[in-house]
């Protein structure tokens, strides 16, 4: 569970949200939306433990990232993955990627790395590009190797920047689903979009969504600029009269399991990715 009291972050002398309060269960997918320049990339690098706040604490599981044990940060980031809004276009490989994420899986096997790298890329569309260097992909396509390289370790909470909007409107509605899958699993996913996708927005329905005071939906809340939406709970009990998950069509019904490996999946003719 991913605690946070009373943040206060400033950017060159400006404070951008104060007295924030936040919490994010085990098997939830939470998608946080706001103004531009309201501090919402700024949030997840202090949620994820990158950025400590000018006041305020984070705790993981009941630690403190920013006022207990030296290596609580590192612990937790050794737990989590991070995937930016802009993956640098640079003389990388995707193979690179996995490696650098290797570092924090433990020992594997030669073999069963490349196994699960290749249903990892399979999985997310970009099947045959281990090789490929990082500046001959399109954003969709960098957006979602980054998203495969955090996968393979299996983290425990992924802090997400953009990515719906960055993979592209034809692989939202499948990473949503995939993300819902991986909640069942107990994973904690937090988002960061600069708006609600339509499709989603229209779960709640347009009068609920633009405003979120007058309605008692358990799935939004509101917190300093922030809007947040709860896309899933996973297998968790919902509390009363909250409204079960309704997963979008189209979504795969096969996922990454917890220790980063994934059932196959071969993209579908048309996917972008497709060798």
């Amino acid at each position: 569970m991913i605690e946070a009291f009373h943040l206060r972050a400033a950017e060159r002398g400006v404070t951008l949200f104060s007295d924030l309060t936040l919490s994010f269960d085990e098997g939830e997918v939470w998608i946080v939306t706001g103004p531009p320049s309201s501090g919402k990339s700024l949030l997840l690098r202090i949620l994820a433990g990158d950025r400590k706040p000018d006041s305020g604490d984070v705790l993981a599981d009941g630690e403190s990232l920013y006022g207990g044990s030296p290596g609580a940060r590192s612990r937790f980031r050794q737990l989590s993955a991070f995937v930016p809004e802009a993956l640098p276009a640079d003389g990388r490989t995707v193979g690179d990627l996995f490696r650098l994420s290797a570092l924090s899986a433990g020992k594997i096997p030669r073999e069963e790395r490349t196994r699960r790298e290749e249903q990892l890329l399979g999985l997310l569309g970009v099947a045959g590009t281990r090789e490929v260097l990082l500046r001959h992909l399109s954003v969709s396509e960098r957006t979602r190797v980054a998203l495969a390289a955090e996968l393979f370790r299996g983290p425990k909470v992924l802090f997400l920047d953009t990515v719906l909007a960055n993979a592209g409107k034809d692989w939202a509605d499948s990473l949503t689903g995939l993300f819902r899958a991986l909640a069942r699993e107990g994973r904690t996913i937090v988002m960061l979009e600069r708006d609600m996708p339509e499709r989603l927005k229209a779960m709640v329905g347009p009068e609920t969504w633009g405003d979120p005071e007058a309605d008692t939906d358990p799935r939004i809340r509101e917190a300093g600029p922030f809007l947040l939406f709860r896309l899933s709970h996973g297998d968790r009990k919902a509390p009363a009269g909250d409204p079960p998950d309704e997963p979008p069509e189209g979504t795969p019904e096969e996922s990454p399991r917890a220790d980063g490996t994934a059932s196959e999946r071969p993209p579908e003719a048309g996917e972008e990715g497709e060798p």
